[in-house]
C-alpha cells in the first residue's frame, strides 16, 4: 500500500529519475506522463519529457514537448540547443535555433560546437570562429577537436600532380594528391588531443589515416593495432582497418579515392561503441543485480580450477572480474591517523595541506573494512568535504603486498618499492548521475557507461589539479543538464551514503553486461585473448550458477 508521501511530487521524481538513468525509459516515460497530467504547466516535467521521448527515438514527439517548453518560458539555451539536436536528427537546418540558444547563453559550448559543424561547408571562417569559442568554453570538448581535424584535413588536399613549383610545405603522396604537410600536422594534433580526452576508436583510425598521409608510418601501424586489437576477427570492420594498415606498411602505395572507400566503410559505425555515444534506445532495461555470494580466490581455483594450467589461469581471472560485482557494501570503521604506518600518515597531511587552500575540511579518518581482502594491511583513508557542500573525497596511501625477503630488500634498495596514492572526489545529482574524478590512470581496461561518468587522470595528478577537473567537469554537467541539481554530500551519514548508491550502480552495470564486455576482456586479456577468452566467460558462468 502506497503512502501519501510515496505519491508526492518529488517521490514521483526521484522514481522518475531513478528510471531514466537506469536506462528504462519507457517507465520513465509512463511516470513522467502521469507527472505531466497532474502538473501541465510545469515547465521542467516537458524538458524531461522531451529528453525521454529523444531517448527512445521519438523525436517528433520530443519536438512537440520542446514547444510546449517554449511556450511556456520563451527563449531558453539549454531548451533551444536540444530542438537544434532534433532538428539535426530529422534533417533539418538547426542553424535559426542555434543562434537563438547562443543569444540567450553564449556559454554553452555544445551549441557553439553544433552551429561550428553547420557552417562547415557554407561559412567556413565563421565555423572556425564557433569552434574556438566552444574549446574556450570547455577546453575539454573532445568531438569539437575531432571537428577542427577534420576541418584541417579537408583544407590540407591543395591540389593534384606534381607540374607546380617546390613548396617545403607540400607532401605529394604516391597517386598524385598534394597535401600541405603544416594543415596535416595541424589536423594530427587536435586528433591527439580529442584521444587524450575520450578514447574513440574512430578518431585513432582517422589519426592514423593522416599519419599515413604525413609519412609517419611507424605511428600510424601503432595506431590502426590499437583499434584492430579491440576490433573481433570475425568483424567486417576489422578487414576494412587490416588493409587501411597494409596501405600504411606499403607505405602508402594505394590510391587516395581507394584509401577513402575503406575509412567510410571502416567509420559508418563505431569500430567500439564510446561511452557517450551509446545509442539510448537500444539499452536494456534495468535488471536488479543478484545478491553475489562473496569467494576467496582459493575457493575459486578449488572448485572451478580444473587440471590444466589454462583452467586455473582463466578461474583466476574470472574471479577478479566476478569481484566488481559481488555484493559488498562499503564498511568504514572510524579510525585514528596515529596508529597508522607514517608514509599513510605523511601522504594523509599532504593532502589535507593542499586541499585546505581550497575550501575542503577533513571528515574524519577511517579503516575501509570491506576492502580488507584486497590491501596488504590495515590502510588510513582520510575523507573529505568541499566549502561547496557537493563533493567530497577520499585519500590513502597503498602498502604492496611484500614478496620474499631478499626480494622485498633488493626492491627497497633499488627504488622500485613502490606505494601507490589514490585521490578520488565524487559528486552526484538528483537525476541518478555520478561524477568522479581520481588519479587513477588509464590503465584499467574497466569502464562505467550511462550513470557512473568516472574520469581517471594521470597518477602524478595533484588533489588541487583532480579538483581543477572536478568542478569544471560538473558545470560542464549543469549545462548539459540544466534541470539537474547536485545532492549535499557534506556529512560523514551523507558521504557513507554516496558510496553505497555508487558501489550499486556499478554492480548493476556490471551485471547487466554478463559482468565483462567484450572489449573489456579483449583488453584484459591482450594476447592471451584467444587462447583464454572463451574459458574465462565459461568459469564466469560457472560461478555465478554455484
Amino acid at each position: 500500500m502506497q503512502t501519501a508521501d510515496d505519491q508526492s511530487p518529488r517521490a514521483r521524481m526521484q522514481r522518475y529519475t531513478q528510471a531514466f538513468a537506469a536506462g528504462d525509459f519507457e517507465a520513465a516515460l509512463g511516470q513522467m506522463r502521469a507527472l505531466i497530467s497532474d502538473y501541465p504547466t510545469q515547465m521542467p516535467l516537458h524538458w524531461h519529457l522531451a529528453r525521454v521521448l529523444k531517448a527512445l527515438g521519438r523525436v517528433p514527439e520530443s519536438r512537440a514537448a520542446i514547444d510546449r517548453v517554449i511556450d511556456l518560458r520563451g527563449d531558453h539555451g539549454p531548451t533551444l540547443l536540444l530542438r537544434a539536436e532534433l532538428r539535426v536528427l530529422a534533417g533539418e537546418d538547426p542553424e535559426s535555433d542555434l543562434r537563438r540558444a547562443i543569444k540567450d547563453d553564449p556559454t554553452l559550448a555544445a551549441a557553439h560546437l553544433l552551429l561550428a559543424r553547420t557552417l562547415a561547408t557554407s561559412k567556413p571562417a565563421e565555423s572556425r570562429a564557433a569552434l574556438t569559442r566552444a574549446l574556450e568554453l570547455d577546453p575539454d570538448l573532445a568531438p569539437a577537436y575531432v571537428e577542427r581535424a577534420d576541418q584541417s584535413r579537408r583544407a590540407a588536399a591543395v591540389g593534384f600532380g606534381d607540374a607546380a613549383s617546390p613548396d617545403p610545405d607540400v607532401l605529394i603522396a604516391a597517386n598524385g594528391q598534394r597535401w600541405s604537410r603544416s594543415l596535416l600536422q595541424s589536423a594530427r594534433a587536435d586528433y591527439e588531443k580529442a584521444l587524450e580526452r575520450k578514447n574513440d576508436p574512430r578518431v585513432r583510425i582517422k589519426l592514423g589515416v593522416v599519419l599515413t598521409d604525413l609519412r609517419d608510418y611507424a605511428a600510424a601501424l601503432a595506431a590502426f593495432d590499437a583499434v584492430l586489437a579491440l576490433t573481433p576477427g570475425d568483424d567486417p570492420r576489422h578487414a576494412a582497418i587490416a588493409t587501411l594498415r597494409a596501405r600504411s606498411q606499403g607505405n602508402d602505395s594505394s590510391s587516395e579515392f581507394e584509401r577513402a572507400q575503406l575509412l567510410e566503410q571502416a567509420l559508418a559505425e563505431s569500430v567500439v561503441a564510446p561511452v557517450a555515444e551509446v545509442e539510448p534506445s537500444t539499452a536494456p532495461a534495468p535488471v536488479a543485480a543478484p545478491v553475489l555470494a562473496a569467494m576467496s580466490l582459493d575457493e575459486a581455483l578449488a572448485g572451478f580450477g580444473g587440471p590444466e594450467p589454462d583452467d586455473r589461469i582463466a578461474a583466476d581471472i574470472a574471479w577478479r572480474i566476478r569481484s566488481l560485482a559481488v555484493e559488498v557494501e562499503p564498511q568504514w570503521s572510524s579510525s585514528q591517523a596515529d596508529g597508522y604506518p607514517r608514509p599513510m600518515r605523511d601522504y594523509a597531511e599532504r593532502v589535507s595541506k593542499e586541499l585546505s587552500a581550497h575550501g575542503f575540511r577533513v571528515v574524519g579518518d577511517y579503516e575501509p573494512v570491506h576492502l580488507a581482502a584486497q590491501l596488504s594491511c590495515p590502510t588510513l583513508l582520510r575523507v573529505y568535504a568541499a566549502s561547496d557542500g557537493v563533493s567530497c573525497g577520499a585519500s590513502y596511501l597503498i602498502e604492496p603486498r611484500r614478496p620474499g625477503l631478499l626480494s622485498y630488500w633488493f626492491k627497497r634498495l633499488t627504488g622500485k618499492w613502490l606505494r601507490p596514492t589514490v585521490f578520488e572526489l565524487q559528486t552526484c545529482f538528483d537525476d541518478g548521475g555520478y561524477l568522479i574524478t581520481s588519479n587513477a590512470g588509464a590503465n584499467s581496461p574497466f569502464a562505467y557507461r550511462g550513470t557512473v561518468d568516472l574520469q581517471a587522470l594521470s597518477t602524478h595528478s595533484s588533489p588541487a589539479v583532480i579538483y581543477a577537473r572536478h568542478r569544471e567537469r560538473i558545470e560542464r554537467y549543469r549545462r548539459e543538464h540544466p534541470h539537474a541539481t547536485a545532492e549535499r554530500v557534506d556529512t560523514e551519514a551523507r558521504i557513507l551514503a554516496l558510496q553505497a548508491k555508487i558501489a550499486a550502480a556499478k554492480r548493476n552495470y556490471r551485471h547487466s553486461i554478463g559482468y565483462v564486455d567484450a572489449d573489456e576482456l579483449r583488453a584484459l586479456l591482450g594476447p592471451q585473448h584467444e587462447r583464454l577468452a572463451a574459458r574465462v566467460r565459461a568459469k564466469l558462468t560457472q560461478m555465478t550458477a554455484a
